[in-house]
């Protein structure tokens, strides 16, 4: 498997799905910096984004580490395969590992919103073309426990 990704903190979305989320995580953070887990209410998330959206879980104690904690069907659909419940660590290797967590700690360290978009190596599918969204929350309105993400995977 190989990733490859690009940061991208100014936002210069191509998918319209993405701006959505975006548009959301800014309707839930209120004036805050960031919203809280709390905030999100699956049942105000229009429909049409869910399969694609992602929450991580970002753990501090004693290193920085990271636990998918939700994986949309798109998003599962597209990876062939479900991570839930696993973390970073167990799933990806080498060069993949800090490929794949870069975005992740890159939102987590700076409580910014990122595009993080490329191609993806998953299950040989190096062809597949991938944009996401990545949004830090805070239950303490400080540091970054959960990541809300979404992404879109090209099918075609």
């Amino acid at each position: 498997m190989e990733v490859q990704g690009n940061f991208d903190p100014d936002l210069a979305f191509v998918n319209e799905r993405l701006v959505e989320v975006i548009d959301y995580w800014h309707e839930i953070r209120s004036d805050r910096k960031m919203p809280a887990h709390g905030d999100m209410d699956v049942l105000d998330v229009p429909r049409h984004l869910l399969p694609h959206l992602e929450l991580i879980e970002v753990l501090r104690d004693p290193d920085l580490r990271f636990r998918w904690r939700l994986i949309g069907t798109h998003v599962t659909t597209a990876v062939a395969r479900d991570a839930t419940g696993k973390y970073f660590d167990e799933l990806y290797q080498g060069g993949d590992f800090d490929t794949v967590l870069g975005p992740f700690k890159w939102v987590a360290e700076n409580a910014e919103p990122l595009r993080w978009y490329g191609t993806s190596g998953f299950v040989g599918k190096d062809w597949q073309a991938y944009e996401g969204v990545y949004l830090p929350m805070s239950d303490d309105g400080e540091i970054v426990d959960m990541i809300l993400g979404a992404v879109h995977y090209d099918l075609t």
